[in-house]
């Protein structure tokens, strides 16, 4: 493979003239691990390229120096050179990127370890090792490792003067436990270490590695597919990964060479690849593959039928809405978005542009596929500015004000959402309407009178296994409009998968599934307690990594009315609750979506029969 397959554009060009200062700002702006310098500003001659290493010997606010004073300008790469020709040019040079150039020295592009990863990977190259333990780091680890109370000027002088591309920050000597990493990226993206700080009382002192490592990052064990790792950094730009033991303690260094000479040249020597002891998901049985389901047949399926309803509870959805919901702006980040949804306790965002008009919509299952595509390092990620908008919702549905509640939760569950905007008759946005509203209105009417297993979905359908793929049970829930599976290991219910619990649970794309077997991680959030970091093996994503515990007393029988339901999933904060008969045998799941269901197929059952589904006057003014 040559260079030209995998080379790209360089998102920082600058001339030697230009300040270290601004090349330091474009460089965090456009969150690029280097910066190619040329003649001049109309010039493509190179003369040399900074990265990581070179821009953190900027150690202030302010510095005389020019680009041309701290760039490198070795190794040069020729855009028809090989692929491994450039990777031990790069390693001997130890940087973590390269300008190409062409015969005439003139620029074609940029290569980092990390693109080079990239191309070997969608070029379909498996990698010579198969296993982290066969290319791993192990000797002279100490130089890879610092602790949270270390003064950051070792660890800036092993990055800048030995090429060192990244530590991992142990709990304690006692305790070599990873907490965080800490590389030259973290140093490019805040200025909260440098050397030269003052303050009104004078110089401040040296800032510690706790202040700016990166918390909470993932870890792999010695067995690890080395090309699921592989994945994992080159996507985030990762420079190293701790390698631990069962016992959570660190037994080697990953770095990004390491995962580029697994790719080209294979174990290094003496390693054997070890027995892997991932857990892989449990097999879905034939009865429980899930299949395409029409909207009529999600309507029509409950475990026990009951005679028609045709009778409207009386209410439209004016009398139901919202006048207002939290916003965001169309350029936040979704980081903004997750913490708004905590402070505001709302499981929906509006999204408008800069004129402030309503563009799209953001909920809980938005979040779950931008999790699901992006990866769970939310602070990696902030540098997409226009996440937000691959996020977001663009057709919401909308609802006349006058329309019954039960026609919106018809348009609801055609449309696989989980809000409408109310519109009135000249078509302007005058509200909202969520499916906990229409939950709520159903509470007041109809749910004493009726019975759990009017509304749950029969058979085996609400229930998984705690060791099935999170992938197969995300699909089940979509296609069945399901907001809740009973996590069940037939013999005890272990809890619930809530979508209103899962976009803080990053999880495998419900669109690739575990095809690959792919490998990543989870940010478990823990609420209270001092702020640490928390980092939880690479393995594959089971639904035991994403239930909800819920006490032993937290469960309906089919006979009881829906309004016990409901009052246990407000009181427990998930979107279903565990259905357990008499007999103690586990049925399934009531959820919210049953609500919905059951107030669109009054709809279903008026239209057959010709009967209107409109409320013309509404109960208030």
């Amino acid at each position: 493979m040559k260079v030209w397959e995998i080379l790209r554009k360089p998102r920082v060009v600058v001339s030697g003239d230009t300040p270290a200062t601004v090349v330091r700002a474009e460089m965090r702006y456009n969150e690029e691990p280097m910066a190619v310098v040329v003649e001049s500003p109309k010039s493509e001659k190179v003369i040399g390229f900074i990265t990581w290493r070179e821009i953190i010997q900027i150690t202030s606010h302010y510095s005389n120096l020019r680009a041309k004073d701290i760039m490198v300008d070795e190794p040069i790469v020729s855009i028809d050179d090989s692929v491994d020709v450039v990777f031990e040019k790069m390693k001997e040079a130890r940087v973590y990127g390269v300008s190409v150039v062409d015969e005439n020295g003139m620029l074609r592009g940029v290569v980092t370890l990390a693109d080079i990863v990239r191309g070997l990977q969608q070029a379909g190259i498996e990698p010579i090792a198969e296993t982290i333990a066969e290319v791993m780091t192990v000797e002279d680890i100490e130089k890879y490792v610092t602790y949270p109370t270390e003064e950051v000027t070792k660890v800036w002088s092993d990055f800048v003067y030995h090429g060192v591309p990244g530590k991992v920050v142990l709990r304690s000597n006692e305790e070599p436990i990873p907490v965080g990493i800490i590389t030259p990226r973290e140093m490019l993206m805040t200025s909260r270490w440098f050397f030269h700080r003052e303050s009104e009382r004078g110089l401040k002192s040296v800032a510690k590695v706790k202040t700016i490592m990166l918390r909470g990052t993932p870890a792999a064990t010695p067995e690890t597919p080395i090309e699921y790792a592989a994945k994992i950094m080159a996507e985030n730009d990762l420079t190293i990964l701790p390698v631990v033991d069962d016992k959570g303690k660190l037994v080697g260094i990953l770095t990004i060479y390491d995962v580029v000479r697994a790719y080209l040249e294979g174990a290094k020597p003496g390693r054997v690849k070890p027995v892997r002891k991932v857990a892989l998901p449990v097999p879905v049985k034939p009865e429980e593959r899930v299949t395409y389901t029409t909207t009529r047949q999600v309507l029509e399926q409950v475990a026990v039928a009951r005679p028609a309803i045709i009778e409207l509870m009386g209410l439209n959805v004016k009398d139901i809405m919202r006048r207002e919901l939290p916003a965001i702006m169309i350029n936040d980040t979704v980081e903004h978005a997750r913490k708004l949804m905590i402070k505001t306790r709302s499981n929906y965002l509006i999204v408008v542009d800069e004129k402030g008009e309503i563009i799209g919509v953001i909920t809980k299952w938005s979040m779950l596929r931008a999790i699901a595509a992006k990866g769970p390092i939310w602070k990696r990620r902030i540098h997409d500015r226009y996440f937000i908008e691959y996020v977001m919702d663009k057709n919401i549905p909308k609802i006349p004000a006058n329309a019954s509640v039960e026609e919106a939760a018809y348009t609801l569950v055609e449309a696989h959402a989980e809000i409408g905007v109310v519109v009135d008759e000249n078509n302007n946005i005058i509200g909202f309407v969520t499916k906990d509203d229409i939950v709520k209105a159903y509470a007041q009417q109809y749910a004493i009178k009726t019975k759990v297993e009017n509304l749950m979905m029969p058979g085996r359908v609400g229930i998984v296994h705690p060791h099935h793929s999170l992938h197969h049970a995300i699909k089940k829930m979509q296609v069945f409009y399901l907001d809740a599976l009973t996590v069940y290991d037939g013999s005890k219910v272990i809890g619930v998968i809530s979508a209103n619990r899962l976009p803080f649970v990053a999880f495998e794309d419900a669109v690739e599934g575990i095809k690959s077997r792919r490998l990543i991680w989870v940010r478990k959030l823990v609420r209270g307690g001092p702020r640490k970091g928390r980092y939880v093996k690479v393995t594959p994503l089971l639904v035991v990594d994403a239930t909800v515990p819920l006490p032993e007393n937290v469960r309906v029988n089919p006979s009881d009315s829906v309004a016990k339901a409901i009052e246990l999933m407000e009181q427990y904060n998930v979107d279903g609750v565990p259905v357990i008969d008499n007999e103690g045998v586990v049925r399934g799941i009531i959820c919210k979506n049953d609500v919905i269901r059951d107030l669109a197929r009054i709809v279903e059952e008026r239209r057959k029969r010709g009967l209107p589904v409109t409320i013309i006057q509404s109960r208030q003014t």
